[in-house]
């Protein structure tokens, strides 16, 4: 093993180390996933035009909020975890009920702005890219419908853990 210079910090005492090991995990497949459907949601969405007596333009717009809210969400997330700096964030920002709700939210837009964008995809010009839109967020929902179900598994887990320790120890930590 070569020895360290003084002057080169090692891995671990970098503010930035870039790291590509959380691709590897299912949550990082499913991460990856979802950038790429609902990128793939907002420029299908984005390229819709309507007529104004259509009534689909604000149904079309909220899909477009949903899909580019949830894609920089998603982005973040990723360059964060890219960085290293995922460890180094405060636990509340890591806890899973947090990234529960942001999952449950993502599922609640997908739902109603995908369901409203078919029901318009007869009244705008190019009807092939709002069926696409609605498919991809459609998509994007079940996607984000399973890292929710992932954060209620591992929030489960440790709440569980929580217990068992608490019952052997007599009496929980207190932060």
């Amino acid at each position: 093993m070569a020895p360290v210079d003084e002057g080169q910090p090692r891995g671990e005492d970098r503010i930035i180390n870039i790291t590509f090991e959380w691709a590897k995990q299912v949550l990082g497949m499913l991460l990856i996933a979802e950038l790429l459907t609902t990128f793939l949601c907002g420029c299908c969405a984005s390229s819709l035009s309507t007529w104004v007596g259509s009534g689909c333009a604000g149904k079309i717009g909220f899909l477009d909020f949903v899909t580019w809210t949830a894609f920089l969400n998603i982005l973040i997330d990723m360059i964060i975890r890219i960085l290293g700096l995922w460890e180094r964030l405060l636990w509340i920002f890591r806890h899973p009920v947090v990234h529960l709700v942001l999952c449950g939210l993502a599922v609640a837009g997908f739902l109603i702005a995908s369901s409203l964008v078919a029901s318009c995809s007869k009244y705008v010009y190019n009807g092939g890219a709002a069926v696409a839109a609605a498919i991809f967020g459609f998509i994007s929902l079940i996607l984000f419908g399973f890292e929710a179900f992932l954060h209620f598994k591992r929030y489960r887990n440790m709440e569980s853990e929580g217990r068992r320790q608490t019952e052997e120890h007599g009496k929980a930590d207190i932060i």
